[in-house]
């Protein structure tokens, strides 16, 4: 019987005992008309099981990041390659996986400024996540390389707030109108410590289940997805709350 029917059963269940114990004996194919019929009438029924179930896998792999996340939670703060955002200091940190060519990325980005704009006490740390494309992974390389001049997050607001192709011309275009030193820009983009950064960030985002971007990681709290600021000052103050 399928899992559908088997959900089905559970919602017609007796609700109410009986005065004596009553056995009915009913085929399985009698018993699964019976069952879609009950499901076709009530598809209220349909929508509730389902709502359910949704909230019990989400609720699992949430258990299930929270339990690999403190394995990384000092590689996910510490690199070699300064990626920080807002208040070094902050009381939370904002953790987001990104990639430049990432549609909803940029929108991400705005909600992100509006949460620094407004909350003073918050840590954002940028992961560069190319999955996209390999102009994603050149731009990810070239902003890497910008970090090592102190001038990560400057290059990062060029490039979220570019629509066009990532280009190696137009990210040194980009480059240049900030005032990084070009030749060494270029050196560290295309140098082995900058790939194996690349390479770090990916295998714990793919080990730690995040598929796609923009996800973003708030305490211990994941959300695989796009977050409007709302949302994220929400999560926020229940994790201070928590704190306490």
């Amino acid at each position: 019987m399928s899992a559908m029917l088997m959900s089905g059963a559970a919602l017609i269940a007796p609700q109410t005992a009986q005065a004596e114990d009553v056995t009915i004996t009913m085929s399985e194919d009698a018993l699964g008309d019976f069952i879609q019929s009950y499901l076709f009438e009530n598809p209220e029924a349909v929508v509730k099981a389902l709502q359910e179930y949704d909230r019990q896998q989400k609720e699992q792999e949430q258990e299930a990041f929270q339990d690999k996340l403190s394995d990384y939670k000092d590689d996910l703060t510490n690199s070699d390659f300064p990626t920080v955002a807002g208040n070094a200091n902050g009381d939370v940190t904002v953790i987001e996986f990104f990639d430049y060519n990432c549609g909803y990325c940029k929108r991400g980005y705005n909600e992100l400024q509006t949460l620094l704009d407004q909350d003073k006490n918050v840590r954002v740390i940028l992961q560069e996540y190319p999955i996209l494309s390999e102009s994603s992974v050149l731009a990810s390389k070239y902003a890497l390389a910008a970090s090592k001049q102190d001038k990560y997050f400057e290059f990062h607001v060029a490039l979220m707030e570019y629509s066009g192709a990532k280009t190696e011309e137009i990210l040194i275009e980009k480059a240049k109108d900030i005032g990084l030193d070009i030749d060494q820009l270029k050196k560290d983009a295309h140098s082995e410590a900058v790939k194996a950064e690349i390479n770090r960030v990916s295998s714990i985002a793919r080990d730690l289940g995040i598929r796609g971007t923009p996800a973003f990681i708030i305490g211990d709290y994941m959300a695989p997805g796009y977050m409007t600021v709302d949302q994220m000052k929400q999560v926020i103050a229940d994790h201070r709350e928590n704190q306490d």
